[in-house]
């Protein structure tokens, strides 16, 4: 238990998905009070909220006596029945989560129920209201349940309708192998993404030594054997497969790795940025501070470009751009920028 607690305090999650009673217009969210007379404790809520990078919180807009109708062959969404408890309030009874101190450390957080999704940045200073399911009504099902008025973004948009479709939402969450494996001609070195990958019986395995081998096969024709970076972060193999995998891998990688390196999560970044042609090892820190440009700790769009072109010679496109600059960019998350433009390459 020591350990995992470690685990949470050091930062080892990426992403983590957690609960609230109450939430403020500044995104404090309360889960420790559920009224000034009864005290539930936060657990450890507090260890796993504060240095994890990307978190969402997720509840029903109301509570007690809330009736919601799924219209599955429509995709959309109709409150029968309110809750009699509102859960965004103008104050909360403790402030177990501090959406002001989420916004100092660079933190990207998101407030998720049934029909909106609210987000909280340094653009404002309370919540913007950026997704509504379809099929409520903006005001009486939104604004009106609520005790303050949260900022409604001029590009408010509908929540995807295959959430509340019946059947599949066949999304493509990881992409094909070949989309996973990024080749740099100038330094011959592949860089291979296994986050998601799961291999479950022999078949699986037998499958992907095989389409690893149709994909480097046509790097390595004309230029030989490459140097290979992979990432196993969020990775799995089935326990009692390892000595297949060993075996169909050691084939593949006798006829084409020249050099191999293993890592997991954020190393992985930091190896494909490390070995870029005419890319030198460098500081975040000191290259984020030389693109801003007028030091008020934030690269508006102008200056990312700017910096994007000169330091790393990608010329970004607007929508691009566009993507990449959709929440703040600070020097919390400028190396996952850094990070997001070389995959667009």
């Amino acid at each position: 238990m020591n350990a995992q607690f470690d685990f949470y305090d050091g930062g080892g999650l990426d992403q983590c998905f957690l609960g609230a009673a109450q939430i403020s217009p500044e995104g404090d969210v309360n889960v420790s009070r559920m009224s000034e007379a009864k005290l539930t404790g936060p657990g450890g809520f507090i260890d796993i909220s504060q240095a994890t990078r990307n978190i969402s919180f997720l509840c029903t807009f109301t509570a007690k006596g809330l009736a919601v109708d799924i219209d599955g062959k429509q995709g959309k969404v109709s409150i029968q029945k309110e809750g009699s408890v509102k859960k965004f309030v103008n104050k909360v009874f403790e402030r177990t989560f501090s959406g002001e101190e989420a916004v100092r450390r660079g933190q990207k957080v998101f407030y998720v129920t049934e029909r909106a999704v609210f987000r909280r940045t340094s653009k404002h200073d309370k919540l913007e209201l950026i997704e509504i399911a379809p099929g409520v009504d903006l005001q009486k099902d939104i604004l009106d349940q609520m005790e303050f008025e949260p900022v409604v973004s001029p590009d408010l948009k509908f929540m995807d309708r295959r959430i509340f479709l019946d059947g599949k939402m066949n999304l493509q969450l990881f992409g094909t192998l070949e989309e996973r494996v990024k080749y740099r001609e100038e330094d011959h070195t592949v860089f291979i993404d296994l986050f998601g990958v799961s291999l479950l019986s022999e078949e699986d395995v037998t499958w992907f030594a095989d389409s690893l081998d149709e994909v480097l096969t046509p790097i390595t024709f004309q230029r030989g054997p490459v140097d290979v970076v992979v990432n196993y972060d969020g990775y799995d193999l089935k326990s009692g497969l390892e000595e297949k995998y060993v075996e169909a891998l050691g084939k593949v990688e006798a006829k084409h790795y020249r050099n191999v390196k293993r890592y997991s999560g954020k190393a992985f970044r930091a190896a494909k940025l490390n070995t870029l042609a005419n890319i030198k090892p460098w500081n975040a820190a000191s290259v984020f501070k030389e693109m801003d440009e007028d030091g008020d700790g934030y690269l508006i769009p102008e200056e990312l470009r700017r910096g994007i072109r000169k330091h790393f010679g990608i010329k970004l496109k607007p929508d691009e751009l566009k993507s990449l600059c959709e929440n703040d960019v600070t020097v919390h998350n400028f190396t996952d920028i850094v990070g997001m433009c070389l995959r667009m390459r």
